[in-house]
Formats: C-alpha cells, structure tokens, sequence
C-alpha cells in the first residue's frame, strides 16, 4: 500500500508543548501516513526526529508574534507572510503531499499556499487566544481565515474549542502522551543524589512570567516555606531568545526574598530526559498567568505518578478532577497556590491516591496513541471526502 504524505507545519523547533504533543503524535501515527516535518528553525524537535526516522526540512516562513500585534505592525507582518505564501507553495508543490497539518495557531501562510494548491488543510489550534493578548477585531479576522482556509479544525480542548462559536469544522482531540514513556522509575531518583529528604515541587516550562507565571511560583514558594522549611522549588526550562534580560526578573526575585538554597533555576531538559525529571518532583505545578490551552506536563507528570496542582482555568479543566486525580485552585490565587502545595506536603497518602489516579487518567483518555488514532481517523475521512470530491 502507498504511503500517504502528510507535511507538518510548525512554528518553532524548541521542544515545549506544542512541538512535543507532535512529537508524541507522529511516534504512534500509522504506518500508512508519511510524515514531513517543515520548521522555520532548527532545534531540538527536529533533532528527535531525525532520531525517530521522520524527514525534516527547514524554511523561513512568517509567525504571527507579539511583536506584530499592533494595528500598524500588522502590515509588516502582512509583507513576511506574502514572501512565505510563495516559498510554502515551492516547497509544497515539491513534496506532493496529500495533506498539509498546521501545528499551531499563529501560522497563517501554509493555510493560503495549501488553499492555493488544492490540498486539503487541517488546523490544529493549541491556544486560547485571551493569553496572547491579540486585538479583537484582529482575532475575529484570524479565526474566520482558520475557518475558511482549513478543511478541518482540531482543537486540544473544550476551552479552545469554545472560541470558535458552532462549526461543523471543529473536532476536539486531547493531546497525550505515552505512558511507556512517562512511568515511574522503580529506583533511587536523583533526588538522594543531591542530599534533599524533603519534597520537591517543581514548573515546567518557557521562562516567560508574563504568560508562565514563574513569578507567582516564587510567591507561593515563600510562603509555603514559613510553614515548611524541607521544601525544594525547582523551576525547568530557559528564556525565549531576546528576552532573557526581562526574565532576569525572576532570578531577582529569588535572591531578593533569600531563596537562593530553597528555589533552583535548571534550565532546559529535552525530551529523552523529561521522565526523570518528572520522577525528581513530587508535585507538578502549572500556575500560567493566562488559560492553558491543555497542559501537556500535566499529562508528563500524572503519567509518571505524580501529584500536579493547576489553575482552575482553560484546558486543564478537561484533564483535573479536583481532589481526584489533582488540585485544582482559583487562577492567579498566590495564597491558595501555596495552600495547596502545604496540602499536599502534609498529606502523603492523598500524594500517592492523586499520582495513581493521575496514571490511570493518562492511560484511558490521554495516551497517544489513542490521540494519534483519532487524528488518523480524521485525516482518512478528510482524504476520503477529497477523493469524493
């Protein structure tokens, strides 16, 4: 049988949420697709890839970004997506693919240069838009190109869903992750290493305080730590490259409440080594300023039995049953943040009840393969109806 072709279509190679839901999925997407993997830059997702088999191409093409969100920077941007319509319908018209997949809501040219070429076009949209703080009018714009120039709409969760009002388009699939991936490790954790016996908490994402809420996770850590002085606070991931002196902020914030010793900086950790990670911590927080549009390193960590706590908001409420297999806290709520992470603290047994219904969540509705049997169900009636057509 012949391999369908299907190009991806991805805003950036930086293995963070986004990248990494793809990753997972083209892991476990049938044999029957071929899966081509265009990104603007180079980076860590197309270095796992490359190790999975999968074909890559790098092409600079335009993102709609923050620094485009005003009304006359729009033009600038209008100008760099015109330049990547061209280039996408070069490399498009070169890979001959059944299908073209956007991974991300910001990417606008691959829709035009597929709409162009008569190729079916699926948008995956990621994003609740309020976090990107995009004009209203500019949005309503935006999502009527979604709806028009996509012959299908995936979106990760009931929230993201809701910003596109009724649509026969619109399908929502959960992102996932694979449970033979994410588990726990039967061993000593690299927790004894370091000489720590006291509990570690840890957030996992782009230091960004404005939209992460890295800042609100230094808050609740001192506060949490009048209470319990065994507490270890570790904050993963790095800067978006130009803003690394605005997130020196954060590092601020740690030596001016005294936290140096209690609060560490870890920077990156790619992919292959996120599983010990998430066995390092004991609690996952995802404290986001903004709704997330899922939360993927809430499905990293229950997978991996470990007690998470998220904001009452957005995707997570699709994945959380508050005091089941998480908590859940008002959004933006510093006090109650650090409630619940002294709850949590205190309560071993409710640690382990939450870790273990945390596992099961991820292996009946959250695991990748069933999110990649979905999408390739999605893309079998897609082609179908082209076919049709």
């Amino acid at each position: 049988m012949q391999r369908k072709r299907l190009v991806f279509i991805v805003s950036t190679a930086s293995g963070y949420g986004g990248e990494n839901a793809l990753l997972d999925l083209l892991r476990k997407l049938p044999r029957d697709f071929e899966p081509v993997v265009v990104s603007p830059e180079e980076g860590p997702l197309l270095r796992a890839l490359v190790g999975l088999g999968i074909r890559t191409r790098v092409l600079p093409f335009a993102v709609l970004d923050r620094s485009y969100f005003h009304p006359l920077r729009i033009f600038a941007y209008l100008g760099s997506a015109f330049v990547s319509i061209f280039r996408l319908i070069a490399l498009l018209r070169e890979l001959n693919p059944a299908l073209v997949h956007t991974n991300n809501v910001l990417i606008l040219p691959a829709a035009v240069a597929a709409r162009t070429l008569r190729i079916p076009h699926v948008w995956h949209v990621r994003e609740i838009i309020e976090s990107y703080h995009i004009n209203p009018l500019l949005w309503r714009i935006w999502r009527w190109i979604i709806l028009t120039f996509s012959t299908r709409v995936i979106c990760i969760s009931t929230a993201v869903r809701k910003q596109f009002g009724e649509s026969d388009k619109i399908t929502v699939i959960h992102d996932g992750v694979d449970p033979e991936l994410f588990h726990t490790i039967k061993k000593k954790s690299s927790r004894s290493k370091r000489g720590h016996k006291g509990l570690t908490i840890g957030i996992v994402g782009r230091l960004e305080h404005r939209r992460k809420g890295q800042d609100i996770f230094i808050e609740a850590a001192r506060i949490a730590l009048q209470s319990r002085d065994d507490l270890r606070f570790v904050i993963v991931g790095h800067e978006r490259e130009g803003i690394e002196k605005k997130e020196q902020r954060l590092y601020d914030m740690v030596r001016d409440y005294g936290l140096q010793r209690k609060v560490e900086f870890r920077g990156f950790v790619p992919r292959e080594r996120m599983t010990e990670l998430m066995n390092e911590l004991d609690v996952l927080v995802l404290c986001s300023k903004r709704p997330e549009g899922l939360g993927i390193v809430l499905l990293e960590a229950m997978a991996c039995e470990k007690a998470v706590i998220a904001f009452s908001e957005g995707g997570p409420l699709d994945i959380i049953e508050d005091h089941t297999n998480g908590l859940l806290v008002p959004p933006r709520d510093v006090a109650r943040l650090a409630e619940a992470i002294l709850e949590l603290a205190d309560n071993p047994k409710l640690r382990k009840e939450l870790g273990a219904k945390g596992r099961k969540t991820v292996e009946t509705l959250f695991r990748s393969k069933l999110t990649s049997e979905k999408i390739a169900e999605l893309y079998r009636e897609v082609l179908m109806g082209t076919k049709r057509a």
